[in-house]
Order: structure tokens, then sequence, then C-alpha cells
């Protein structure tokens, strides 16, 4: 005979169970009667309490008969067989009819109601929680709490394979998505929004907490803390950065605050968010520090992201500076911030699209804002690097720091005139707050951070100026600039006002010293002993008997040929008229200066031109070529280029630069049916064609880059010599020739780059090709 499957399902499995035990305890095989009965009374009691215990079963307590016959199975210990009978009846009902009842029908359709998703999980966790009380409750009567230590293991296993099952239950992905849902809903209305609807949150409060203590007490009856910790855990870090972004980013341009942003978000922690979330789930004292320490961490990542925006907007931005100080404590923030902003310097500013006056600008900016962060200036020393570098290797930097030390406005090198007042600044505290780490009587001194690089230097906490110039190896290169510029604002002065370049020279002494800028003085000396000389020259009574006394139209700059850079060597043709003032002029300079002589500079200069055409009349400030090509349209009104250059003894090129200026300015216009003729316009009329030409004034001084490439052709010939035997050579090689050949007497100490620069100049001339990183000559 076999036995059955499942013999704990049926009565007479069971009686049939306890029979075969009996006969294999005696071990003879033979069944007795009184076996027999015993078997059958168990299995009555058996019956009689299962059927009381089945799940689909109506609650009710158990009669006096139910207690005997449970007890009589006690005492045959059966109840750890009952015990698995439950369990499995348990879990087939809850499979069959609890799983189906916490369903939602339509949960895309409450995503986006609260009301509705928070009445759903309500739903859930009320019908787990009748489960929970239907199920345990024939475990109540048969295992006591107050009993033995058996009956309170069996609780326990019961309690755990609900627990299971309760678990099973709310893993469900729709469960799941609704308590997310529910607890960003209660998050979000902690949070500040609109005014309005900060008095609603203040007036719904009260009712929401009462909400959340309920769904509280149905967790802690189910048990379920932990799982409900792990969704309010995983929600806030997601809540958090998203509100921090929203509600601080780019705080500057928002309207001003009632309270500081710090306190704002710590009264936000501390206050609705923290009674929402300690309503929720079970409190804990370290819990507000802890939701304020990840609302700060996201603070502090939203500042460092928006760290370049903060210096592009600096002073406004100061605000959201300092709550980034507050909080840039750890060393991982440190190199965060250093290395997120350099990454924003490499893509939106070191790039050719950028203007270097713009690239200077910011460079100013990043100084004031990372002292602000860090006054040390470790920070200011790393994210300042690229930008140094790549300063470095812009070829008009050194032009736009000395066009802003001098604050001379030039469409080319942009606005840097706040370089001018840091120049007076930092010259008149040369040094004021330098940090010497040799003064052992500093009380105040303290290390370096330990992030601090190997080569870091501290420097003033504002020397705008010195950094700049700390660009370079040698203040050289500034030097030879500054004597250019300078050069080029005392020539364009009118009436001999130079006190405000007297004022910037003295400042720039104190920075560079007396001995690196005295050509400076020299040509600042010219200028006043001009005004003098030409003051004495225009003296009617100093007119010498059989000379002519100067037009008052005549003004000169008297220049030390020695002291000043040298200048473009153009012999312009000037009218006959100023050519006669300029003779007199000369003659009357000879007579008050014994033994010199003028030699005059017709390119450089200005003059003013009133121009009286048939229906207008127009006033100019313009170069004297510029002058004199307009001066020979009053004999005739139609010249063609050529006439123009020879007339004028200028290049094509120079020659149609300043028609380009009389043609945009409607004084001039190039005859449509002969090319490179051009009219002169009596009367004004439409603009038909615009002009591409540049009009920029062309300064009349030479720059070191052109004095070294004038002063390098005398080595053309033994370059134009090696490339006629060697047809193609690479640079490195035409070097290495150069010092071999050329003799000692002429000498040759020139640079590779000097070299590099002369020949893309040949290049320019289309005497050179450079072709395949070689160089040969033009065919």
């Amino acid at each position: 005979m076999s036995r059955p499957a499942n013999p704990w399902l049926a009565s007479k499995g069971l009686l049939y169970d306890i029979v075969f035990q009996a006969a294999d305890r005696r071990g003879d095989g033979q069944l007795f009667l009184n076996d027999a009965e015993a078997a059958r009374s168990t299995a009555s009691d058996w019956q009689l309490v299962t059927s009381w215990m089945m799940p689909q079963a109506l609650l009710r307590s158990p009669g006096s008969t139910i207690l005997a016959a449970a007890a009589r199975l006690r005492q045959k210990n059966l109840l750890d067989r009952l015990l698995n009978w439950y369990i499995d009846s348990v879990r087939s009902h809850f499979a069959l009819h609890g799983l189906p009842a916490i369903k939602s029908p339509d949960i895309s359709g409450i995503m986006s109601d609260p009301i509705s998703i928070g009445n759903s999980v309500r739903r859930v966790l009320s019908t787990l929680c009748d489960a929970l009380h239907h199920y345990m409750f024939p475990i109540s009567f048969l295992y006591a709490e107050d009993s033995s230590k058996e009956d309170m293991l069996a609780r326990t296993r019961f309690r755990h394979s609900l627990n299971a099952m309760i678990d099973i239950a709310l893993s469900d992905h729709e469960f799941q998505l609704m308590a997310r849902l529910l607890v960003e809903h209660q998050l979000a209305a902690c949070g500040r929004n609109e005014e309005q609807q900060i008095i609603d949150r203040e007036e719904d409060e009260p009712k929401r907490l009462a909400f959340l203590a309920g769904i509280r007490q149905q967790i802690d009856i189910l048990g379920v803390q932990d799982r409900m910790e792990r969704i309010v855990a995983d929600v806030y870090h997601t809540f958090i950065p998203r509100y921090v972004s929203q509600q601080y980013a780019r705080i500057w341009e928002q309207e001003e605050r009632e309270e500081p942003l710090m306190v704002e978000l710590k009264n936000l922690i501390y206050g609705p968010i923290s009674r929402c979330i300690s309503t929720l789930i079970r409190r804990d004292e370290l819990l507000e520090a802890r939701l304020l320490e990840l609302a700060t961490e996201c603070l502090v990542k939203l500042g460092i992201k928006e760290a370049f925006d903060m210096v592009i907007y600096f002073p406004d931005s100061i605000p959201a500076l300092e709550y980034l100080k507050m909080c840039l404590r750890t060393q991982e923030h440190r190199a965060q911030l250093v290395t997120t902003f350099q990454n924003a310097c490499h893509a939106r500013l070191l790039h050719c699209g950028a203007n270097t006056s713009d690239i200077i600008s910011f460079y100013m900016s990043t100084i004031k804002v990372f002292r602000l962060l860090e006054p040390r200036g470790v920070l200011l020393d790393k994210v300042s690097r690229p930008i140094r570098r790549y300063l470095r290797d812009r070829e008009d930097t050194v032009k736009c720091i000395v066009y802003g030390m001098l604050e001379v406005e030039d469409a080319n090198t942009g606005d840097l005139s706040e370089l001018g007042k840091e120049l007076a600044a930092a010259s008149g505290a040369q040094n004021a707050d330098a940090v010497d780490d040799n003064d052992y009587f500093n009380m105040d001194w303290v290390p370096d951070p330990v992030d601090a690089a190997p080569d870091f230097r501290n420097k003033r906490a504002s020397d705008f100026i010195g950094s700049l110039l700390s660009l370079y190896d040698n203040k050289e290169v500034f030097v030879k600039e500054i004597v250019v510029v300078l050069a080029n604002r005392l020539l364009e002065l009118k009436n001999y006002e130079i006190d405000r370049e007297m004022m910037h020279l003295e400042l720039l002494k104190l920075l560079f010293g007396e001995s690196d800028l005295h050509n400076s003085d020299v040509m600042v000396k010219d200028i006043l002993e001009s005004k003098r000389v030409d003051s004495n020259i225009h003296d009617p009574t100093t007119v010498a008997p059989g000379t002519y006394p100067v037009a008052g139209i005549v003004h000169a700059s008297i220049l030390s040929r020695l002291f000043w850079p040298a200048f473009r060597d153009e012999d312009l043709v000037l009218p006959s008229v100023i050519e006669e003032q300029l003779n007199r002029y000369s003659a009357k300079f000879s007579i008050l200066k014994s033994a010199r002589k003028l030699t005059w500079l017709k390119r450089l200069g200005t003059v003013d031109v009133t121009l009286e055409l048939e229906d207008r009349t127009l006033d100019f400030t313009v170069s004297p070529d510029r002058a004199s090509m307009i001066y020979l349209f009053q004999d005739k009104s139609t010249y063609t280029l050529n006439e123009l250059t020879a007339r004028l003894n200028l290049d094509e090129t120079m020659t149609r630069r300043a028609l380009g200026f009389w043609i945009k300015n409607d004084v001039l216009k190039e005859d449509e049916t002969c090319k490179d003729k051009y009219i002169l316009l009596e009367r004004a009329e439409e603009r038909k064609k615009k002009m591409l030409l540049d009009d920029a004034a062309e300064s009349s001084v030479q720059t070191a880059e052109e004095k070294a490439t004038e002063e390098m052709r005398i080595y053309w010939s033994y370059v134009n010599g090696m490339l006629t035997n060697i047809p193609a050579l690479p640079i490195d090689r035409i070097q290495s020739f150069l010092k071999m050949l050329i003799p000692k007497e002429v000498g040759y100490s020139r640079s590779v780059d000097e070299l590099r620069d002369f020949l893309t100049v040949m290049v320019a001339e289309e005497k050179l090709e450079f072709v395949s990183g070689s160089y040969r000559l033009k065919k």
C-alpha cells in the first residue's frame, strides 16, 4: 500500500500515515485494531481543527471542542505538521485572492493625481493589513504569546512566512511606482514655489501629515519599515538635487530673497521636509543633519557647475560665490571645482573664436572670483594655468595688455580700460600685501594647503597687473610694446596736451623701472620741447628780416631720432602749398636752433580737412596721405588708380586704403564703366556698393616684429643662395646653414622663431613657397 503524496491535506491520508507509523515502531508490520482506532480519533481531531483554520473560512472564536482537539494533536506532536499545512494553505489562498486584490486596474490614469496615488497606496496597505489579521487569527489561539518556547518559535516562523509574502507583494513594480510618486508629491508640497503655493502648503500640512501618519501605522503593522525607508531615501536623493537646481540655479539673476539661501534651505530641511519624512518612516537622531548634508552637497555641485558663469557675471554673482565658499570644504570638492572649471574654459573660452581682450577680462574676473573663494590662492593657481598658457601663445596678448594699461581705445583690442585703474592701484601699493615665506616674525603665517602645487607661490590678493606681466619670463616684450604705443599716442596728440601720457609714464616707471623707460622719457620731453619751439616759430614778433611767417595751419612735433622707434620710410608727395609751409617751418627752426635742421616724416600726423561740395560741407580729421589724395581732386574730378599712385608716391595697397576711406564716406565713387577709375561726388547719391576694405587707422610707427623683419632682410641673399643650390629646405636646416655660412663680421644670432617670421613675410611677398614643411624659391 502506497502513502498519499500529501497526507496532511485529508483526514483519510492522515489515518493511513498514523497506522503505518505505529506498525513501523513495532517492527512486525502487523496492524492492530487499537492502532486503527487511535488513527481514526486523530484524523477526526485533525479535520475538526483544519476546518476551523481554513483561510477561506469566516473568522470565529474556537469552541471548547476545537481547543480540546488541538490539545490532543499537541500531545501527539502533530502541531508542526498542522503549521506546515496552514502555511501552505495561506500561501495558496494569498496567491489566488490576495495578490489580485492589491492590483491597480489602471495605474497610468492616476499617476498625475496626488490624491489618487495616495489613496491607491493606502488601499494596498489596508488590504495587506486585513490579510495579516485574517491569517494570524488562528495562530493566536493555537500558539499563545505567553505559552512555551516552542509556541513562540512557531509564531515567529509563521510571521516570517507572512512577511515574505507581504514583501513579495510590495515588490510589485506598480506599487513601487505608486509609493515613489506618493513620496515625490509629498516632498514637492514641502518645497518653495510661488507665494500662493507657500500659503497653501502651510494650510494643508496638518492634513498631509495626518494622512502620512495613517500610512505609517499600516507600515508598522506590516513590518515593512525597511522597504519604505529605502523608497524614501531613493526619492529624496532624486528630489533634492532637482529642487536645488530649480530654485537656486543662477541666483544672481533672481529677485532678492527675504532670507539668505543657506538659512532658507536649512529651514526647509529642518521644517516641512523633516516633518514629512519623520512621519512616514522611523525617526533618527541624525535625520535632519543627514538631509541637510545631502542638500548642501547638491548646492556645492550646482555651484561648481556654474563657476564659469559666476566669473562671467562677476560681481553680480557674489551672493552665489559666498554660498559656494561656505560649502566648499573637502579636498574632493576643490579638485572637482578645478577640473570642471578648466573643462569649461577649454570648451567655451580658450579657442580661436574668442577675442584676446575677452580672455584677459575673463582672467581678471577669475582672479577676483577665486581670491574670494580661497584667499590663499591655491585654487586660483590651478584653474588659471590653462588660461595663462593660452594667453602666452597668443600673438596680440602683449598689445592688448599694454593698450589696456594705457587706456587706449581700439576696436581690435577691445575695452580693457580697467587695467589702467589697476595700474594706478598696483603702482601705488606695489608689494604692500606681498607674502614672504621667509619672514619668521610674521605671526599670521600659515602653511600652504595640502593640495597646493609644488611650484605654488602666493601673490598679492589683487595684483592683476603683476599676474599679467608674469605671463612672460621677462618684461622686455612689454617695454618694447609700451614704447610703440606711447609713440603713436604722442604723435596723434593735438595742442601738445600730454598730461595723461605723463601720468601713465610715471606709473609705468614704478612698475618697470626708470632705466627701461628712458627712451619714453625722452619722447615725452620732445613733445614738451616741441610745444615751446612751435610757439616761438608762430610768434610774429620773431620773424627774421627777409623771411616769411609760417601759416598757423602747420604745427610740428620735433623728435629726437635716436630715442624714438623706427618709422615707416615713405616719401609722400604733399600738396605744394603744404610743402611751402613746411619749408618755411624748417627755415625758422634753423634760425632758432642753429646747426640743426628738420627732416620731415610726411606720413605721420593728422590733417583737419573741410570739403565744400555743391550740396554739402564735410569735416574730417585724416592722415596726410588721405588729405593729399582728396586735395588732388580739387584740380580735376576724375583719377585712375595708377595716376593717384604716381602723384602721391604711394604703393597700390596704401592708395586703395585711402580710396576706400573716401568711398565709404560718399566723397568718391568708382566708375562703373571703367575699372580703377574714381570720380568725385559733388552731389551725394545713394550708396550702391559696400566697401570691404579695412578702414582701421594704420600706425606710422614700426612694431617690434616689423623692425625685426626689416633687420632680417640683410640675410635674404644668403637664404636665396642656399635655396638656389638646394631646391627645398626645412627651417631647421636653414637656421643651421645661416649660422655656418654668415661671416663673423656680419654676425647671425637670430632665433628660429624670428627666422620663421621672416620667411613667412617672404612667402607673403611671393618670394618663397612653403610646401610639405620645407621652403623653396617661388617659380
